[in-house]
């Protein structure tokens, strides 16, 4: 039986099982919650022994969450301007007991005071949607999927100035925008090396996108096979069931 430590829930929050060596999250289903695309990033995502990862827009955690336990990653820095989310995030940090290896900090990433060129591995689920609404008024939602308070260019920015030579930037992002993203990736020194195609199921069309760059490499870049997330009849692929049973 595990005990929880319920002083550090708040109210209308509840614990989610990731389903990943007995990791759990915090979440609020009246704010945003995580989406497959955080799990199929996390991993895609690779990260070896004594190699510092940065998380750019965390959300409530679940990438470096997952990432922890996933990969041998020295230490996980994850940045999330939302105060609420960040919080959230360090929380569920604490309940699985992961300080040492991972911290939060909420800061606009623009505006983030580390070292340059210190990170091996940056990963990012960025808010893709273009934002044209006023910026006072953006939900939590608002500013994790669109683009109220960081571009990808801004994102693509931040990866470039914090990635070590030949450090990897991991990004998952809608198609729709893939391009942009790797515009984006180039004009600051992070040359697309894979790309995995994501299909909803094997009827349907390529949506989503997740890209590896590299930082100051040279050009060409492999196209894998789709990944399909699900079966015709609803349930989840082998391929995905597995990462999110973690077998």
């Amino acid at each position: 039986m595990v005990l929880y430590n319920w002083s550090m829930i708040k109210a209308n929050e509840e614990i989610f099982d990731l389903q990943c060596d007995g990791l759990k999250i915090i979440q609020d289903a009246r704010g945003y919650s995580f989406t497959t695309d955080a799990v199929l990033l996390a991993n895609t995502a690779k990260a070896y022994k004594n190699e510092r990862v940065l998380e750019l827009g965390t959300g409530s955690g679940v990438i470096s969450l997952l990432l922890a336990k996933k990969t041998t990653a020295k230490e996980i820095v994850a940045v999330e301007i939302q105060e609420r989310l960040a919080d959230m995030a360090s929380r569920s940090v604490k309940l699985n007991e992961l300080e040492e290896r991972v911290k939060v900090i909420n800061v606009d990433m623009l505006e983030l005071d580390l070292p340059r060129g210190s990170f091996d591995v940056v990963v990012t689920n960025p808010p893709y949607m273009k934002f044209t609404g006023d910026k006072e008024t953006a939900t939590e939602i608002d500013v994790c999927k669109r683009e109220v308070c960081i571009t990808l260019d801004g994102i693509a920015e931040t990866a470039g100035n914090f990635l070590k030579y030949g450090g990897r930037m991991f990004a998952i992002v809608k198609t729709e925008r893939a391009i942009d993203l790797i515009c984006a990736m180039r004009a600051n020194d992070i040359e697309p090396k894979v790309i995995t195609p994501i299909m909803p199921t094997i009827d349907k069309n390529v949506d989503t996108v997740i890209i590896e760059g590299k930082k100051s490499a040279t050009s060409g870049v492999v196209i894998k096979k789709p990944l399909i997330i699900a079966n015709k009849d609803g349930t989840y692929t082998e391929e995905v069931e597995r990462m999110y049973r973690n077998v």
